[in-house]
């Protein structure tokens, strides 16, 4: 099919920091798409110590469609941003540098699609989760919809990964939709914003990447407290942005529901002492002094952590037991794939 546009179709953003043995899957799986033309994939190396940097460049030199950016470290939000601000492409989209697209997710009619006059602001699809070992894989799937809204609302929100979105350039722009300067979690705001405004979301079942559970990256190594303190941090950064935007946003509820959430790992983590610290600690606030009602799921959690913390804080540490097992036979070659099974088939409940 031929795509005459003044414009790329889609511009791809990979960030890349310290990626060399993934990178050269990533950028393949985009340029081996059909309609690979109509494409622009820009690579922000956020100052790799590895052999990364050298690899970027040496992709651009052989292929003119893709293009190469390198920064200091500033963080992955900083990486996709610049990317944004460099984006030429119709759409934008994302991928991490140790994920892949799918063969032949960029078809014919997707292209004539997405180069409609009123296409859609964003573009849903299914995506994979990959275990490291490629034995277990789950597909998590979106039905196929179009969804017209007349404001904006939090209901619009579609709980599915960033990188599983087209972007309109456009429309991102129009916002200034950003990700926040957060260490993890910056991806679920963006999305959860762009959700929100959008006047049309169009879902479409079928898988445009494969995600990598890498067990070295930053969501799987960071400690349970960061990431709460940064999930924190990201919650407070995104309100005034819906709120700028007329849109209320009730953060006690989304912090108390974080609350319940992160305690979990937490106390799997650490001590009770620790933890019997760290809630009395101005974050975790909400818990004692509200009464403000999480998501059904977590009421219970909460209600106990309340009345009877120690209690909570037992419960949380057997029910991670699985996961104590797991760290221990990652520690071994032998007993890796036992690890595998009790990670993929205990915790993530994989089908």
């Amino acid at each position: 099919m031929e795509i005459a546009v003044s414009e790329p179709l889609i511009t791809v953003v990979i960030p890349v920091f310290n990626s060399e043995q993934y990178i050269e899957k990533a950028v393949n799986s985009v340029l081996l798409q059909p309609n690979a033309d109509s494409i622009e994939l820009i690579l922000v190396d956020d100052g790799s110590t590895d052999n990364s940097a050298n690899i970027c460049d040496k992709l651009s030199e052989a292929n003119s469609g893709v293009k190469v950016f390198h920064k200091e470290n500033g963080g992955v939000s900083s990486a996709r941003n610049m990317g944004i601000e460099n984006a030429k492409g119709k759409y934008i989209a994302f991928l991490d540098s140790d994920d892949w697209w799918e063969r032949a997710f960029l078809s014919d009619d997707l292209a004539a699609e997405l180069l409609r006059p009123q296409s859609s602001d964003l573009y849903c699809f299914s995506f994979q989760k990959v275990s490291p070992n490629k034995k277990w894989i789950k597909t998590l799937h979106v039905s196929n919809d179009t969804y017209v809204y007349n404001r904006p609302a939090l209901s619009h929100i579609i709980g599915q990964h960033h990188c599983a979105f087209l972007y309109r350039r456009d429309y991102l722009n129009a916002y200034g939709f950003r990700y926040l300067p957060t260490k993890v979690w910056e991806d679920v705001p963006f999305c959860q914003l762009c959700c929100t405004f959008a006047k049309t979301i169009t879902c479409m079942d079928r898988i445009i990447f494969s995600y990598y559970m890498n067990n070295k990256s930053c969501m799987h190594t960071k400690s349970s407290v960061n990431k709460f303190k940064e999930h924190f941090k990201a919650e407070n950064l995104a309100k005034p942005i819906y709120e700028t935007n007329g849109v209320s946003y009730n953060i006690d509820r989304t912090i108390i529901s974080l609350i319940g959430e992160c305690l979990k790992d937490i106390s799997t983590e650490n001590s009770f002492g620790f933890v019997k610290e760290l809630i009395a600690g101005p974050e975790f606030f909400l818990l004692n002094h509200s009464d403000i009602q999480p998501w059904q799921t977590l009421q219970k959690d909460i209600r106990l952590w309340r009345k009877k913390p120690i209690l909570a804080y037992i419960k949380c540490r057997i029910n991670g037991i699985p996961k104590y097992v797991k760290r221990f036979l990652y520690t071994l070659r032998i007993t890796r794939p036992l690890a595998d099974y009790i990670q993929y088939r205990l915790i993530e409940r994989w089908d």
